[in-house]
């Protein structure tokens, strides 16, 4: 821990987010609240605007002050969005730390009564792929914040193509990259496996229009045409469950694709995969990749947003164009040549030891909280 942060007062900090089920944002949250660092230096509140997704609430209230959830999405929604606003102001936070849009836009507004508070937003993803009215409303609020996380360097790049006078104006930007807890995210059966018998392609996920999901069972079909004996693991619930559901009937993969739906223990869940398969059409840094990685996981993931910077060095394979045959033979590739499997494996995980220490984002998320409130 920096010098200049010894036995300096606790960070107040509110952080308000959308949802929280499993999605990236939500489980790095969650990483964050256990860290040692985190609880030493700051106090945390949890405010969530839709009581429906609330799948880590368990988890993390042991670890943070208060937890707060609010009725939004019903007809309440104008008395649940006071009561949202009014506790924010009474709370005399430090520090409003706003993920993802809806609650940065909604957030926001709470900075009229609360002018000694800074308000960061940590944009997760490229803002050219969101829905007009959240790329729209997002954008005009931008330079209310007092400073935006980039979590990937592409982040920060699209919001400098697309800015144009106050349009995504930033008072102030930085890149934190989103870190994984190594010591929790390992495996050490890989050494057991018999790739040239079977190997299991997985996917841990929020299922969200860009994640593809339709395009990930085409592939899984694709594979299992050529090779019957590889397992597939799809873990996770969301918008597209329905479009996966429909396409994997529509390919007579019924009963081959797995689905389990959202587990709370991502890491069981990856211990399970031995191929981690993105099919996103775009991608901030994806946390969950990280952590597949971080386990042994081999990526085979399509060469979108800030997966376009990790340099994997021959771990893995990046796609640029879809085609599922293509991606469906050096997936299968893995079986012929175990030797491979096994050292890309290990050079995986070596890969998000050197370059993504969830410590290391977590003292610099820290130290950036400190600077503002000066």
């Amino acid at each position: 821990m920096p010098e200049s942060q010894i036995n300096q007062p606790q960070v107040k900090v509110a952080h308000a987010i959308r949802v929280f089920s499993y999605g990236g944002a939500e489980v790095l949250l969650r990483e964050f609240f256990t860290t040692k660092e985190f609880k030493k230096e700051v106090i945390s509140d949890v405010f969530v605007l839709d009581h429906i997704k609330l799948g880590l609430k368990d988890d993390v209230t042991p670890n943070i002050r208060n937890f707060y959830f609010y009725y939004i999405t019903t007809w309440r929604f104008f008395f649940e969005y006071f009561k949202f606003l009014r506790q924010l102001a009474k709370g005399n936070y430090d520090v409003v730390h706003m993920h993802l849009p809806v609650a940065g836009w909604m957030g926001i507004v709470a900075k009229l009564f609360c002018g000694k508070t800074n308000f960061v937003y940590s944009e997760h993803n490229l803002v050219n792929y969101y829905t007009k009215y959240n790329y729209y409303i997002s954008g005009w609020v931008y330079g209310l914040f007092d400073c935006v996380i980039y979590v990937s360097h592409e982040v920060g790049e699209v919001i400098n193509k697309v800015r144009k006078g106050w349009f995504y104006k930033t008072k102030k930007g930085v890149t934190i990259l989103n870190g994984i807890d190594t010591e929790k995210f390992q495996c050490t059966h890989r050494s057991e496996l018999k790739p040239s018998e079977t190997l299991t392609i997985g996917l841990v996920a929020r299922f969200r229009p860009q994640k593809r999901v339709d395009r990930w069972a085409e592939v899984a079909a694709a594979i299992h045409k050529i090779n019957p004996g590889i397992k597939f693991l799809m873990v996770g619930d969301g918008p597209s469950d329905d479009l996966l559901r429909e396409t994997i009937t529509k390919l007579n993969m019924n009963g081959v694709i797995e689905l389990p739906g959202m587990l709370s223990d991502t890491f069981a869940a990856y211990k399970k995969i031995d191929i981690f398969l993105l099919t996103s059409d775009f991608e901030g840094l994806p946390l969950a990749l990280l952590e597949a990685m971080s386990c042994g996981c081999v990526p085979v993931v399509s060469n979108v947003g800030g997966i376009k910077q990790l340099d994997f060095g021959g771990v893995g394979h990046k796609f640029d164009a879809f085609d599922p045959a293509a991606i469906a033979n050096v997936i299968d590739g893995y079986t012929k040549d175990p030797g491979a499997y096994f050292d890309q494996s290990e050079r995986a995980r070596a890969f998000v030891i050197k370059n993504y220490s969830l410590t290391k984002q977590v003292n610099e998320i820290i130290a950036l909280y400190r600077e503002l409130i000066g």
